[in-house]
């Protein structure tokens, strides 16, 4: 009932009243260039990049920033200032920017093939998609910093971070080992470009 209620209020936290405008999120969006890249694409040990991300994915890790339900530091007060129209208006222009490109060559194709065997052991594709673009709150994890996915699975498994919808991630991730964390992050940072 709790999941169901958190589910309730994010979805009105950012109410659905107004048209995303890209071209203001662009604006916006130049205070994040620092950590998260001017195109969205990080190169910022730990920071993710933000481009071709899931739209509502990131309204919904803003709203949590904002409100202070995910803990970041650095987030958290940059999050405070945002109107709801922030909110979208920078979800839909880091939504519209091209995703990073992938890899073109595995240096640990053996990782690779562990990871691969996790993500299907642990039913990744159900929310991320087969592709790992993800879809509405579920997020794009393909091509992402391997760091970064390190650091957030280990958070997911821990409860530091809190899930969107209905928790699956802290669920998902609680039963992962290091070694699994590593893999799976490997494997998701290291998925070849998609076919044209």
């Amino acid at each position: 009932m709790t999941l169901l209620l958190l589910a309730v209020l994010c979805l009105h936290a950012v109410p659905a009243a107004a048209a995303a405008d890209a071209a203001a999120g662009q604006q916006t969006a130049r205070a994040c260039a620092g950590c998260h890249g001017a195109n969205g694409l990080s190169s910022m040990p730990g920071v993710p990049s933000l481009a071709g991300q899931r739209e509502q994915y990131l309204q919904w890790q803003l709203v949590f920033f904002r409100t202070g339900r995910r803990d970041n530091p650095i987030m958290m007060p940059l999050a405070a200032n945002l109107s709801d129209d922030d909110v979208r208006n920078l979800s839909a222009y880091f939504a519209s920017l091209p995703p990073p490109p992938g890899v073109t060559a595995d240096s640990n194709p053996a990782l690779h093939e562990t990871g691969a065997d996790l993500a299907a052991k642990y039913h990744c594709a159900a929310c991320h998609t087969d592709s790992f673009a993800g879809l509405q709150a579920a997020a794009r994890v393909a091509d992402q910093r391997e760091d970064y996915l390190v650091h957030a699975l280990a958070d997911y498994r821990s409860g530091a971070r809190p899930s969107t919808g209905v928790a699956a991630m802290n669920e998902a991730a609680s039963g992962l080992s290091d070694d699994d964390i590593t893999a799976l992050a490997h494997y998701l940072a290291t998925l070849p470009p998609p076919a044209p």
